[in-house]
């Protein structure tokens, strides 16, 4: 199917020629139940009741989970309606999120968006409403997610925190120092380990003063069995130290599953009964014994960046105004996250509700293509026209 263009057509029809598991990512904003009258026949948002309008919603969804690579990412954009008569807000995307479910979607994410300069609305009995969702799912268990590609940079501050170690030495989080490990102090946003503890719920509430031992250069399992096999049989070993046989027996094995290295202690009570003391001897014992400290700090944060948002799945996102003739233009910002971490560069992004192009041109700033489906042909030309200099961009190279 040509990528890069925009059927002026139902989504269902533009999906019907299109090929299972053909699609990389789908992000779009169907219209909300009846809110807006867009002025063409056929459109979506005007069902007599919500419960039709939610079906057809269903029904797209049961052919985007057709079309979806296994690997492919799906992001919906909805918000909510008031009930007119009783005034009861309706829940939409909350019903909406859990039929998907039952249909057989993964829900990965409910994000909510927050909208500082959302309109004012005149009620006075309740909280002015300025949020809407973004519903993340998948169909399969593997799925592409770039999570790199999004991170917010980590503020200066805390970069510079992070290249000290646990005893204020330049050199990182992690320190070669044996014996006593009490004087660890775990990298924080806060300036003690007591005032860290306050804050803490939940799994958290005991992290970050538990100290981790690592050994980062122990040596390949062949190498090791191998050694292990050449000094010593493994019976002489069983009846020489006060370690259980089934221990010992995963230090000769061969498969990855049943092998384990000894621990420390282990490996200093078994090597003074190996023989030869040589070269290739030494190179294993620096090997077992070479030890880096750690703590497992929660606030601990490398270089990459966080996981965007103060709160991750809230982002606060202003609305764009739009000079076009359609209500509902994307903020780029709110579609960039999605495209990148939903999407691989070079994929394709189908957008069923593609409007005035918004989407489309996130796609094309991105190095991804799209297919975009919209029945009100006035939308059709102006995101074409909005889009044919980026079309004729790419096509230079």
């Amino acid at each position: 199917m040509e990528t890069n263009k925009i059927y002026c057509e139902s989504n269902l029809e533009t999906m019907a020629k299109m090929q299972d598991n053909s699609i990389d990512c789908v992000i779009t904003s169907p219209p909300y139940w009846q809110l807006r009258d867009y002025g063409y026949d056929g459109q979506w948002g005007l069902e007599p009741t919500f419960n039709e309008y939610l079906e057809n919603l269903w029904s797209m969804m049961d052919e985007i989970y057709r079309i979806l690579k296994p690997s492919g990412t799906v992001w919906i954009n909805l918000g909510d309606t008031y009930e007119r008569s009783s005034k009861c807000l309706l829940l939409i995307p909350h019903r909406f999120a859990i039929g998907c479910i039952d249909r057989g979607w993964t829900m990965r994410n409910d994000i909510v968006w927050a909208k500082p300069n959302g309109m004012p609305e005149s009620c006075k009995d309740r909280f002015n409403k300025k949020h809407e969702y973004f519903f993340f799912m998948v169909k399969s268990e593997s799925y592409y997610f770039d999570l790199d590609s999004i991170r917010d940079p980590i503020k200066e501050i805390s970069l510079e925190r992070y290249k000290y170690s646990f005893t204020g030495q330049e050199g990182g989080n992690s320190s070669n120092f044996k014996g006593n490990k009490s004087h660890l102090i775990p990298q924080s946003k806060y300036q003690t380990i007591d005032i860290e503890k306050e804050h803490r719920q939940g799994m958290h509430q005991n992290r970050g003063e538990n100290v981790i031992e690592k050994r980062p250069n122990l040596p390949e399992q062949k190498e090791f069995v191998n050694f292990l096999r050449e000094r010593i049989k493994m019976n002489v070993l069983v009846d020489s130290v006060n370690i259980p046989k089934t221990t010992v027996e995963h230090w000769y094995r061969n498969d990855v599953k049943g092998f384990a290295f000894p621990s420390i202690e282990h490996w200093n009570t078994i090597k003074d009964l190996l023989d030869n003391w040589d070269s290739q001897f030494e190179l294993i014992d620096f090997k077992m014994t070479d030890v880096i400290y750690e703590t497992d700090d929660i606030n601990k944060n490398n270089q990459r960046g966080k996981n965007p948002g103060d709160v991750s799945d809230f982002w606060a996102i202003t609305t764009k105004p739009s000079t076009n003739e359609h209500y509902a233009s994307y903020n780029e910002e709110l579609i960039r996250k999605p495209i990148l971490a939903g999407c691989p560069e070079g994929g394709v992004i189908y957008d069923p509700f593609m409007g005035t192009g918004s989407t489309a041109e996130s796609c094309l700033r991105s190095n991804r293509q799209y297919i975009g489906s919209e029945m009100n042909p006035k939308y059709v030309e102006i995101a074409n026209k909005r889009l044919e200099p980026f079309i004729k961009q790419t096509k230079l190279f």
